[in-house]
């Protein structure tokens, strides 16, 4: 289980190799009369960012990069110096490098997306302040105003600049601050480790030669330097071992966290290693959002202090290696390992289904069937989404045989397989209910406690998907694999309560939007969603007891919060529990018997994280009897998401809007006979 298999991005899309010693092309200024074209030497100059930044557990502190990649010309002639003149600047940003690898690969690949845009350009502007003439060796304070282009965005800034001539030489600094935002490079938000400001600071230190008399250098040093040979703990006795339980399985080459880092050897722990040290030391990784308030949940993906000493400790030296660099990681099993589940039957979509960028909120329904021909256990189950990058969610329920043929004749109609349905499959009577699903960060599911749920013949299963677009939809053919056993099995039947809470989040005071109007932000998602998108969180409202009114006099400052109690339907043991909402939740509490002497809190998440939504298996089971009282709270926090457009949110399962949600997997105690 500590193999992850379907997750948002955590780190890096890519951890690639950049190539630190080639210099970008720029267009050449021709020297006009009495003009000197000096050329930039990128042996000695240099482009920095610095940005205000929060690492969960540290200090506010600056993060602060480097490129050396950048070229360009500036023709001064000293007798008439207001008619300068810059040519285009360019900057290579895949060789921006800090004191964080990680981080310098998550900016590439999720922030800058270097690799589709490793350029950024200062187009030619003009300058204002400039003298008459120059003198040679003084310096002289100006402006430069010229737009500068990040990731295709172009916008206006001004550069305030120092500089002086020195015979053959040009030496200046230009400083200016950008908004993040501008670009749609940031601000950065990762929940449980980093954020940042929305502005940056940047600052190019330039060295330029006369062109006519000097060569410019088309190559570079490498920055990164030799591998580090300070002394620290034992890689090969202290830190593989911790890596190969740990990391390993998830990052080595063709799983899914190898898009994010791979680890294949020890030369691939070595080079990240402050960025290891980082991810550990804030409990980023390995991921395990729940807190120890509450009761005990078994197979918990931390690590022990002493542990984490010896990483930090290794990190700090610089990541020794004290065997070959080629040294493979091979992942090991972790003593408290769960159970995987295994692949008896396997669901394939029937054909790709592919969206269309006119519903970026798409949810489609797709009948599964197994073809049981006897009553069977389902026991555990696999989703493997196709397309991970534009599904937001998906949910499994259980259908009768009637409704297999109700959906197979739905299905189809416009030309793609399946249908939509948001809420739920709508196939009438006959459905079972919700018995799955899948949410970025969740591993595969085995039903703990001899439990599971038991299918007739002819039962099949609908999986509902929500896919979200932001970019052009690529075909999807997701599957879901089932762990069975026979009906005759010595197993326990399982239901899946899923309790719900409204949400109501006002808009920030002085936001224009229509839709941060109440009853505009219902009347769009009953547009969009249909009846049930204008009588949901009515009905939610009412069941918990609860007003709009009294739940947006919550906000404040951005945040907000919601709760609603509801009873437990059936008695029996309460074997795992789980928590969702999307991008502003901030925390998340489900407590059995609130307010009472004996209150038991069954999952805590001090922090919520969107791309790590777990089941959460209890250690030990916790009886309960029909009547008791569960209370889920949740609260959610604008900053979290800063560039979401605001609206009037309530609760809709839409990516722009908020959810309030649960499920705890019960095993009744009034068993039916076989």
């Amino acid at each position: 289980m500590y193999a992850y298999r379907q997750i948002h991005p955590a780190l890096s899309k890519v951890y690639t190799q950049i190539d630190f010693s080639k210099v970008p092309g720029a267009p050449h200024l021709t020297a006009g009369g009495g003009e000197t074209v000096y050329r930039i030497d990128p042996t000695r100059s240099s482009l920095t960012y610095r940005v205000d930044e929060r690492i969960v557990g540290k200090t506010a502190s600056h993060a602060t990069g480097t490129t050396n990649g950048i070229a360009g010309d500036v023709a001064v002639d000293a007798r008439r110096a207001s008619a300068a003149r810059v040519g285009k600047i360019v900057v290579d940003v895949e060789q921006l490098h800090s004191d964080n690898r990680l981080r310098d690969a998550r900016i590439r690949a999720d922030f800058l997306e270097s690799h589709e845009h490793p350029l950024a350009t200062l187009s030619p502007g003009t300058f204002s302040g400039l003298p008459a003439t120059l003198e040679e060796g003084k310096t002289y304070r100006f402006e430069l105003h010229a737009p500068l282009t990040v990731k295709g965005e172009t916008a206006p800034t001004t550069w305030l600049v120092s500089g002086h001539l020195d015979r053959t030489t040009l030496i200046a600094t230009a400083n200016t601050t950008v908004k993040m935002s501008t670009f749609h490079v940031g601000p950065i938000r990762l929940a449980g480790l980093v954020s940042t400001s929305d502005d940056v600071d940047l600052t190019m230190q330039l060295t330029a030669v006369d062109a006519a008399r000097f060569t410019v250098p088309t190559e570079i040093a490498d920055p990164m330097g030799p591998a580090p040979t300070a002394s620290g703990p034992s890689f090969q006795r202290e830190i593989a071992p911790v890596l190969a339980a740990n990391c390993a399985s998830c990052h080595q080459p063709g799983e899914a966290g190898a898009e994010h880092w791979q680890l294949a050897t020890a030369e691939d722990a070595s080079k990240v290693a402050e960025g290891l040290g980082t991810v550990v030391q804030s409990g980023y990784m390995p991921p395990w959002p729940a807190s120890h308030v509450g009761v005990p949940l078994a197979h918990a993906k931390t690590l022990d202090q002493k542990t984490i000493a010896k990483l930090l400790a290794w990190a700090a030296a610089g990541g020794p290696l004290d065997e070959p660099p080629s040294t493979p990681i091979k992942p090991t099993s972790p003593p408290a390992a769960a159970a995987v589940p295994r692949r008896d039957v396997v669901l394939t979509m029937p054909q790709a289904y592919t969206g269309s960028l006119a519903v970026p909120n798409d949810y489609r329904c797709f009948v599964l069937d197994p073809r049981f021909t006897k009553a069977t256990f389902v026991t555990g189950y696999t989703v493997t989404p196709g397309r991970r990058a534009e599904i937001h969610h998906a949910q499994i329920f259980h259908i009768a045989r009637a409704q297999v043929a109700a959906g197979l004749r739905k299905s189809g109609q416009g030309g793609q397989p399946g249908w939509t349905c948001y809420g739920g499959a709508s196939l009438g009577r006959g459905d079972r209910g919700l018995i799955a699903g899948w949410v970025p960060g969740q591993d595969p599911v085995h039903y703990p406690e001899n439990a599971g749920v038991l299918f007739q013949p002819g039962d099949a299963i609908v999986l509902q998907i929500h896919y979200h677009y932001e970019d052009r939809p690529t075909p999807d053919r997701s599957t879901v694999a089932l762990e069975t056993a026979p009906g005759t099995a010595a197993i326990k039947q399982l239901q899946i309560v899923n309790p719900l809470a409204p949400v109501e989040i006002p808009c920030d005071p002085g936001q224009t939007n229509p839709l941060c109007e109440r009853t505009a932000s219902i009347a769009e998602n009953t547009k969009v969603y249909g009846r049930i998108g204008a009588v949901q969180e009515t009905a939610l409202l009412f069941l918990c007891g609860r007003t709009a009114d009294e739940l947006a006099a919550t906000y404040h400052d951005g945040r907000a919060r919601s709760s609603c109690d509801s009873p437990v339907p059936s008695s029996g043991q309460v074997i795992a529990v789980m928590g969702h909402m999307h991008t502003l939740g901030s925390s998340f509490r489900l407590t059995l018997d609130p307010g009472q002497p004996d209150e038991k809190v069954l999952l805590d998440i001090p922090r919520w994280n969107f791309d790590w939504q777990m089941n959460y298996q209890l250690a030990t089971p916790i009886h309960v009897h029909a009547g008791q009282t569960v209370r889920m709270d949740c609260s959610w926090d604008r900053s979290l998401d800063p560039t979401r457009p605001q609206k009037y949110i309530v609760f809709a399962e839409g990516t722009e809007d908020e959810m309030c949600f649960s499920t705890y997997a019960l095993v009744p105690d009034d068993q039916p006979r076989s």
